[in-house]
């Protein structure tokens, strides 16, 4: 039962500071508004009492509900292109098909063979059987022509209802997080690596000095200020490691406690203190967070990979070399990798969520902290938009290059 109730926690935290802005911060003014309307979240949040537990189970029916629909909603659109993709294979197979069939028809229409295949038969029989095996060839042609029209049209039909999938798994996640936003407690201790609010105002507060000290304008398209540079593939953080953690759902024991919490990252174990970490695409710093309680010392990037924007996520590091508008490449090392040591609150340091040496790395849709039309400060739109970082190994495995 314990267990469960923390895993309820976890999903009230993940969406504990999101706030009530609907639009896309495209110029710096847009973004100054919804660091103003963060602040008075803040101060809203510091006022209100927290709920009480019985108020939270009274909501977690709800939230579980929205959840498995989200999740149901996002097999079915996978479902959907697999089944559009099959079918259009199958289309392209078929016509080729009919093709090859309509051009033998027409040369045995114009070929004077085809009189001469059915003249010359032995006996009465032998012209009803070769006249017989000519339409059914005819025949075949027009059933394939039948089925690959009536296969075109499930497929148009296919894809207007993929369109509606899509559609309905936005207003679910909306149900989501509006649900999941309502509640307001302090449960920053049940999950690994957070932003308070207050560290998500300052790193805001420090990207929109960095968009005025390059001569950024309120009323400049924030797109314009910043390009944002785009890479082929995501490359990975360390030159070797060990998934010592997966993406999702995990339980372990922290300080000797059993402790249950989302993870919407993968930890990367198997190197020691200090070794090297890079950034796995090419991109710009968007925050840099200094020794915060749980996550230590970490780095967001935005990037672009194939032209899809997302910020990358380091957390738990010993080191930082980088700052807020640095421009980085795949070759850049941002970071070394802590999460152990001097790092620890028991050794004096300053993490208390780890229990030795490693990196936690994470990898979300969209430009989080940043502005621009794919850009958001909703802590709730970033663990949403968390995604499996690309190009790692499974849990328990390990790799040894970072291509």
């Amino acid at each position: 039962m314990k267990k469960l109730i923390k895993i309820i926690l976890v999903l009230l935290l993940m969406f504990s500071f999101n706030h009530k802005v609907d639009a896309a911060a495209n110029t710096l003014a847009d973004l100054k508004k919804e660091l103003q309307e963060l602040k008075y979240e803040k101060a809203q949040n510091d006022a209100a009492k927290n709920k009480t537990q019985s108020e939270i189970n009274a909501e977690n029916s709800k939230i579980s509900s929205a959840h498995n629909e989200v999740e149901k909603a996002e097999e079915d659109i996978n479902q959907a292109k697999i089944q559009i993709e099959n079918s259009t294979k199958e289309i392209e197979n078929m016509k080729q098909k009919a093709e090859e069939m309509l051009t033998f028809y027409q040369l045995i229409s114009n070929d004077s063979s085809f009189l001469d295949f059915v003249g010359g038969a032995s006996s009465a029989t032998d012209v009803v059987m070769r006249s017989d095996a000519i339409n059914q060839i005819i025949e075949y042609t027009q059933n394939e022509l039948k089925k690959m029209q009536s296969l075109i049209e499930e497929n148009q039909e296919l894809q207007v209802d993929l369109v509606k999938k899509q559609n309905d798994l936005e207003e679910k996640i909306k149900e989501y997080e509006s649900s999941l936003a309502s509640l307001k407690n302090d449960l920053s201790s049940l999950v690994e690596v957070t932003l308070d609010i207050s560290e998500q105002i300052a790193a805001q507060e420090k990207l929109i000095k960095y968009y005025e000290d390059i001569g950024c304008k309120d009323n400049d398209l924030l797109s314009k200020c910043v390009d944002v540079a785009n890479s082929s593939k995501f490359l990975r953080p360390t030159i070797r490691g060990y998934i010592s953690s997966g993406f999702g759902w995990r339980s372990f024991y922290l300080n000797g406690k059993p402790y249950s919490d989302y993870h919407p990252a993968n930890d990367i174990a198997g190197n020691a203190g200090g070794t090297q970490v890079y950034a796995t695409a090419a991109g710009t710093v968007a925050a840099v967070i200094s020794k915060a309680s749980c996550g230590g010392n970490q780095v967001y990037i935005h990037v672009r990979v194939q032209g899809v924007a997302y910020t990358l996520t380091y957390a738990h590091l010993m080191d930082v070399y980088v700052k807020v508008g640095d421009v980085v490449t795949q070759q850049t090392v941002i970071g070394t990798v802590g999460g152990g040591g001097k790092t620890l609150k028991v050794n004096g340091g300053w993490d208390t969520c780890s229990t030795g040496y490693h990196l936690h790395y994470a990898v979300t849709k969209g430009f989080y902290l940043g502005g621009g039309s794919e850009g958001y400060t909703s802590y709730s739109k970033y663990i949403s938009n968390s995604i499996q970082p690309p190009n790692l190994p499974a849990y328990g495995k390990w790799y040894y290059s970072r291509y």
